[in-house]
């Protein structure tokens, strides 16, 4: 006698199927909801624009910023529900205090600080900050707590008379000084419009490296300090 193989009653497919609208357009908006609150204040990436933060960034590198570094914000607005202070050093993701554009610098200035800068060098209250050349030609700022590269021209204007830094504002530059419209050009940074803080170079199509080397570029060795070599080819 043949068997009679039939389709079971109540498939995945039935029940979508046999599933109210409401409730499937409910399940649909609950997960873009949990995707967008995630992106907003949790971490996202960004790509690279321009060469203002050359060498350390190039043109269309991809980031990985951690929006919680700072605190968390209400989505989509410049309102902090819990904040942490920012540290001298990182690379930070901002709105612009001038047209709302998202923008990528590094934080030199803290509240309370005096920065100037003349042409060659950072000056943070009244001391200038060291640079040393590398021998692959790779130009170093020894900036305290965060070693990094900055563009190995030597002249990085424009200067800039010294400025004392009131509480919840940050003075920013970019690592190529000469290429940057920054803190230079259009004034202090307000805590209000921190974003997050990069953590990585995600991927990197700059020349000299390749396969997996472009992959995952930290902005901070293992051990807290130094710099990733890759990040001043």
């Amino acid at each position: 006698m043949d068997a009679h193989l039939g389709t079971p009653m109540g498939t995945h497919k039935d029940m979508k199927q046999n599933r109210p609208r409401w409730k499937t357009y409910l399940m649909e908006l609950a997960a873009l909801g949990v995707l967008f609150v995630g992106r907003a204040s949790f971490a996202d990436h960004y790509h690279v624009p321009s060469g203002s933060m050359e060498p350390t960034f190039q043109v269309r590198d991809h980031l990985m910023v951690d929006k919680r570094a700072y605190g968390l914000r209400v989505p989509l607005t410049h309102v902090w529900l819990t904040e942490s202070e920012p540290r001298r050093g990182d690379v930070i993701v901002f709105d612009s205090p001038i047209d709302g554009k998202v923008m990528v610098k590094r934080l030199v200035g803290l509240p309370g600080d005096r920065i100037a800068f003349e042409g060659e060098s950072l000056h943070i209250n009244g001391q200038p900050v060291a640079q040393e050349l590398t021998p692959d030609g790779a130009r170093l700022e020894l900036l305290p707590g965060a070693l990094h590269p900055i563009h190995p021209e030597p002249y990085q204007g424009p200067d800039m008379d010294e400025v004392e830094i009131p509480p919840r504002h940050y003075l920013v530059l970019g690592d190529h000084r000469g290429n940057s419209a920054d803190s230079r050009v259009w004034g202090l940074l307000p805590r209000e419009n921190l974003l997050g803080r990069v953590v990585a170079v995600l991927y990197s199509p700059r020349e000299g490296i390749s396969g997996s080397e472009r992959w995952w570029i930290p902005m901070n060795t293992d051990e807290g300090r130094g710099v990733d070599a890759r990040l001043t080819r």
